[in-house]
């Protein structure tokens, strides 16, 4: 981790077969069935200055983000995000963020702009290495937390900038070549993203919750 961005949580729920949700789905889809996941992930929320989630995680779940007050999406058309979206809900108070690129419409900018922060860092996709440099020095943000999904999970690892993953090992097989994955994208060369080491280990039922670290060389 450098000063000029946040230290970067990831925090994810695969099965066992490392999938992050069924190949289809209608609704909102909630891989665990205990009580302890849901538990952790709003602590990790609290200690977050800003949870950020892509526009298919988004258009999935439609997640409020809560309890942290800075809640951001990437998108890079906008096309998944709608601005009913929970996340953008005044009640919720804080401020919500869409990080997009140059490549959304303006007809979208207007639908978003009364329900959010609109700030565009990239051309065709968006730069998360900008993101969390806006983040940090426009914001003050020191911790920022990742839901995912798994093309965002890429995103972030290719630009050296997760630190700690947080995995709920959860006891079910969904199967399926097209199901989402924790990590999608084109794939990494054997050694572009080092090995990562096991820091926490804890068991509640027949669930694993790991925390690993990624020592990123400079």
């Amino acid at each position: 981790m450098t000063s000029m961005r946040p230290k970067v949580l990831c925090n994810m729920a695969p099965s066992l077969d490392g999938k992050i949700a069924p190949t289809h789905t209608v609704g909102p889809f909630v891989m665990s069935r205990g009580a302890e996941d849901s538990k952790r992930m709003h602590a990790l929320r609290g200690r977050a200055d800003a949870v950020i989630i892509g526009a298919g995680n988004l258009a999935a779940d439609d997640p409020d983000l809560m309890p942290c007050r800075l809640r951001v999406v990437v998108t890079a058309s906008g096309q998944r995000v709608q601005p009913d979206a929970r996340m953008f809900a005044p009640s919720l108070g804080g401020e919500a963020v869409v990080a997009h690129a140059a490549s959304m419409p303006e007809s979208k900018r207007a639908a978003l702009r009364p329900r959010a922060t609109l700030v565009e860092l990239g051309a065709a996709d968006v730069d998360v290495s900008r993101l969390l440099e806006w983040l940090a020095s426009e914001r003050g943000c020191r911790v920022a937390l990742c839901e995912g999904g798994g093309v965002l999970n890429a995103q972030f690892l290719s630009a050296r900038a997760i630190d700690e993953l947080y995995l709920t090992l959860v006891p079910r097989v969904l199967g399926g070549s097209r199901a989402p994955t924790v990590v999608a994208g084109e794939g990494f060369e054997p050694g572009a993203v080092p090995d990562a080491r096991l820091v926490q280990l804890d068991r509640v039922g027949d669930e694993l919750f790991l925390v690993y670290a990624f020592d990123w060389k400079t």
